[in-house]
């Protein structure tokens, strides 16, 4: 978890963020995001079950592939959980022997008692108190053992078996009824956008905080080829090739002035574009467009 977390803080300053800055894009706190960089498990050991969905939704933000570093998280996570388990048959073990000594002492202690004359006896009220002294604590390790011990177990090996980790809410600090899946892409923005259309391949943004995160998907109906240009620059992020029928491309960018995204389609017909939330509606000279074609979004304060 180590390397994790140096890798997140090197792509943090080399992309220029604070942790006051990540922390307010990302909704998640900076004990949390501080803990993530310095690889600090035990910070979320009250639910360890909360680190990937941090870990991705930090890689995120920070435009790293999140499947880079998936391995290593999982590693870190299983090793956790190993060590805990171990802890906890290390200390069942210390007080089982514990008890044990304590009963030889008492049998010893017993033994050496010189015999007291025939008649009545006194009873061994110490005695009495240390075997219900015995059965009570019996009962709380046998009751401790099946409330929390035996869960941890029975959890442990399920996530052994599990080849994915389930996501978490998108705020794990605020409270929820359910957790959504991992794979849901409705991370909810800041502003509303609007897109006005100049003529039929070049329309103008509006409405967005500077520096806010901006969303640009393509869903594909068919083979097509596609590259994307940044301000006139060819980009590797999304790359250039061909998108199979179906696939989803994304576009994350952070949103500024004068920004102009270029969008070079094989072809353009019934293939979705939308940003953010909002679908852009071809104009119907080009709805239909089956051969190569270039189509400017350009961003416009106000």
């Amino acid at each position: 978890m180590k390397n994790v977390g140096l890798r997140l803080k090197e792509q943090r300053e080399e992309v220029g963020f604070t942790l006051e800055e990540m922390s307010a894009k990302t909704k998640i706190t900076i004990p949390q995001l501080r803990a993530l960089e310095e690889g600090n498990l035990d910070f979320f050991k009250e639910d360890i079950s909360y680190v990937p969905y941090f870990v991705r939704f930090y890689a995120q933000a920070l435009y790293l592939d999140y499947e880079t570093l998936r391995m290593d998280v999982d590693t870190s996570i299983k090793e956790l959980h190993q060590t805990q388990k171990l802890k906890v048959v290390a200390q069942n073990k210390a007080t089982k022997e514990n008890i044990e000594n304590r009963i030889k002492d008492r049998k010893m202690n017993r033994n050496a008692t010189v015999l007291r004359p025939a008649g009545k006896r006194k009873v061994d009220y110490s005695l009495l108190s240390l075997l219900v002294f015995i059965i009570l604590l019996l009962i709380a390790l046998i009751v401790i053992f099946f409330v929390y011990v035996y869960p941890m177990i029975i959890k442990s090996n399920a996530n052994n078996n599990e080849t994915t980790i389930i996501a978490l809410p998108q705020n794990p600090n605020e409270d929820v009824d359910e957790k959504p899946n991992e794979d849901d892409p409705n991370i909810p923005f800041v502003s509303q956008i609007e897109v006005l259309q100049v003529n039929a391949r070049e329309y103008e943004i509006s409405g967005y905080v500077v520096d806010e995160e901006v969303l640009i998907t393509v869903t594909f109906v068919r083979d097509v080829w596609m590259k994307v240009y940044i301000d006139g620059v060819a980009t590797d992020n999304p790359k250039s090739k061909t998108y199979k029928k179906d696939e989803v491309m994304e576009i994350r960018l952070l949103a500024k002035d004068d920004l102009d995204v270029m969008l070079h389609f094989g072809n353009l017909k019934e293939n979705v574009v939308k940003i953010n939330d909002e679908e852009i509606v071809w104009d119907a000279s080009i709805a239909n467009w089956l051969r190569g074609i270039k189509i400017s979004f350009r961003f416009k304060g106000v």
